[in-house]
Order: structure tokens, then sequence, then C-alpha cells
């Protein structure tokens, strides 16, 4: 026994649709002005601008990594997607030169727990002192490359 269908084959159900979507409200185009349109910008911070933000420019060879201020450091870091560690870069006083001879026990004891996180800043280092011809020291943390890892095999 096969059961009716609710409602009759030839009904308008889709007929009431498109007048329901006829219908609808107009949105405004981009000409006509809103409400918030009259209102002056907010002076309120918003999310992006909490924080530090690196300047491309601090990182050009007449201004390298070892002679960055406390405060391009504290930029620094937070161009690497870490700035919950800004304000303890600036509270230990991290220059440059000091930045360049950080260790992963001296990021430990400034409160930097995630193990990832070290490497971030020491890979990270160690790139901007790569680009920029820095040295780097026999004790310089040097990330691990493809080519080295196939020698190990």
């Amino acid at each position: 026994m096969a059961i009716p269908p609710a409602y009759h084959g030839d009904s308008d159900a889709d007929d009431e649709y498109e007048r329901s979507v006829m219908t609808s409200p107009i949105l405004p185009t981009d000409d006509e002005t809103s409400p918030t349109d009259t209102d002056p910008p907010s002076t309120e911070p918003t999310p992006t601008a909490f924080g530090h933000q690196i300047d491309i420019g601090k990182l050009s060879p007449g201004n390298t990594i070892v002679g960055w201020t406390t405060d391009q450091c504290a930029d620094y870091i937070s161009s690497l997607c870490l700035s919950q560690y800004c304000d303890n870069f600036l509270e230990n006083e991290i220059s440059g030169e000091a930045l360049v001879a950080l260790r992963q026990e001296e990021l430990k004891e400034m409160g930097i727990m995630s193990i990832g996180h070290r490497l971030t800043i020491l890979k990270g280092v160690y790139d901007v002192k790569m680009k920029q011809g820095i040295p780097i020291d026999p004790d310089d943390y040097k990330p691990p490359c493809k080519h080295c890892s196939q020698h190990l095999e």
C-alpha cells in the first residue's frame, strides 16, 4: 500500500516560495548610505590593534638584528605570531644583541615554557641572521635541514 503524498502533485508550493523570495526586503546597495556611515570612526582598539607589529623596514640591511632596540625585538616576536611573549622580552630588556645570544635555557627562564615556541623564536632569529649575513656562532641554534638529516640515515 502506497502512502499518498501530503500535498497535491500540482501544488503551488514552488510558486509560494518564489513569491516569498520576490517579496523579501531589499538590501541597500553600495551607493546608499547606511546608518553607521554617519558615525565617526571609533578610536576603540580592535583585536588586531593590540600587541606589536613588525615593520618590514626594520629587517633592512641598514638595521641588523644585532642593533635592534627592545621594542624592535618585541615587534619581531609578535611577527612570529608569539605576541603573548612581547612583554617578557620588554621586561627582560632583550635588545638585538641579547636576542641573537638567547638559548633554550634563557627563553625558558623568561617564561616561554613551550618547546615549540622556543624553537620558533630560535629559528626565526637564525633566519634573520642568515638573511642579513650575520655569522652563525658554533653554539648558535641551527635548525635541522633536509640535507643534514639524509646523511644521518
